[in-house]
């Protein structure tokens, strides 16, 4: 049995984590201990108000969740009553039998696990301690209970044995829940750590981005990355973080963050030879000068990935070529100027530019063709004897006996020109008549 840990500050999170998986199918709810009403009548407010309650009394504490994940073999045949059995145990052995908890049967894994929300704050509303309560209470309640109830022992497991490298070919991407978590990351990362070329932590996270996989420094400012730590974690294909890490020295093969370091300056004495080969399949493609979609096509055709890099706000910085055929990984700009980010966009909008003047200039010239066609072939006829063709116009009947003869309108005279009026003499005045 393997028993984890997580101290936090949102008691609600943590039980939303819980209930949303209840509600997706992917959890049950077991039991509710310490809580004044039976379990299968609780619904999800009244589960969060005993525990929030319970943190209340004590404000000026800030860490007062507490979130374990018991995890139990693959092999091992739990049913729900023991894995409750288990729980209380385990909560007991480590200074929690008085505190309320919710305890969640997990079944989104390939391996049977449960999951324990509760508070560090007593009934007093004094602050159980958290500190080192995995390496010094944890511990030891973990092997105690494997021993009371036979479980498969964790100590000593991954550290000596030596996982098989997978051949590439037979590498697939990692799916949660699927398989045991631990065994997959492992033999993913074995594979990939000692099969492929890579001369930093992005250039091989690149490629176990490929079989959603990471390898995870934290926050820089986190207490992990200042010591150099490092965990080995399964990730989607959008790349959100899925399950629990596994620590890169609980892995057989220890690949942690001082021996990849010195893999790192391994790999760059093979560098130049691996790039030579990569650049002429890379020139192969930019020969027929393709527009962006068509030139990654033509490398995916010889297993070659191409990964653009950008910034938040979208702008593209950078490129990175995965050779899964050479198994390495190389960024633009070490293969050269040409193969930068920069370099390749900017041909790609060259290219097309170049397409558009060129369809520009051939389609006056054929519309000229169709016109010149079409008028030929008004003017091409058959007026030759014996059906030769001839490209001089025909000559047209004008018909003009039949137009004389056929008149039937009468000729009329002009007429003569009208008169003009005169017009009457200024002072000439008309005689009134009163009637």
């Amino acid at each position: 049995m393997v028993a984890r840990i997580v101290s936090g500050r949102s008691i609600k999170g943590a039980l939303n984590y819980n209930e949303q998986k209840v509600s997706k199918g992917k959890a049950v709810f077991l039991s509710a201990v310490n809580y004044l009403k039976d379990s299968v009548a609780l619904n999800p407010a009244e589960k969060l108000f005993v525990l929030k309650y319970r943190a209340g009394l004590n404000q000026r504490v800030k860490t007062n969740c507490l979130h374990i994940s018991l995890n139990f073999e693959t092999n091992e045949k739990i049913s729900a009553e023991k894995m409750q059995e288990i729980a209380r145990d385990y909560m007991e052995r480590i200074g929690f039998k008085d505190q309320p908890y919710l305890i969640y049967h997990h079944q989104d894994a390939a391996h049977p696990h449960c999951h324990i929300v509760s508070t560090n704050i007593d009934a007093l509303g004094n602050r159980i301690s958290l500190h080192n309560l995995g390496r010094d209470v944890s511990e030891k309640a973990r092997q105690e209970i494997e021993i009371k109830y036979g479980l498969i022992k964790a100590s000593g497991r991954g550290k000596d044995e030596e996982m098989p490298i997978l051949d590439i070919s037979r590498l697939k991407k990692a799916e949660y829940g699927n398989y045991e978590t631990k065994k997959t990351i492992t033999q993913i990362v074995n594979t990939v750590v000692q099969k492929y070329n890579y001369s930093s932590l992005a250039e091989l996270n690149a490629v176990l981005n490929c079989f959603n996989m990471m390898a995870d420094r934290g926050h820089e400012k986190s207490a992990m990355f200042k010591q150099n730590g490092l965990l080995y974690r399964m990730i989607d294909e959008k790349g959100n973080k899925l399950g629990v890490p596994i620590k890169a020295s609980r892995i057989a093969g220890k690949h942690t963050l001082d021996k990849l370091a010195q893999r790192f300056e391994k790999n760059k004495s093979k560098r130049k030879i691996i790039a030579a080969s990569l650049k002429q399949r890379i020139d192969r493609a930019l020969k027929a000068q393709p527009d962006q979609q068509g030139f990654e096509d033509r490398l995916k055709e010889q297993k070659i990935e191409v990964l653009y890099r950008t910034s938040k706000d979208g702008q593209v910085y950078g490129v990175t070529f995965i050779d899964h055929a050479g198994r390495a990984v190389f960024n633009g700009s070490e293969l050269g100027k040409a193969y930068g980010a920069k370099a390749l966009l900017d041909g790609f909008t060259q290219s097309a530019r170049q397409r558009v003047t060129a369809v520009n200039a051939v389609r006056p010239s054929s519309t000229k063709n169709t016109i010149l066609n079409t008028a030929t072939s008004q003017i091409k006829v058959q007026n030759q004897p014996g059906g030769k063709e001839t490209y001089l116009p025909p000559a047209k009947s004008t018909n003009y006996l039949e137009m004389l003869l056929g008149r039937t309108e009468p000729e009329l005279a002009p007429q003569p020109a009208k008169r003009k009026k005169k017009r009457r003499k200024r002072g000439q005045q008309t005689e009134q008549i009163n009637l």
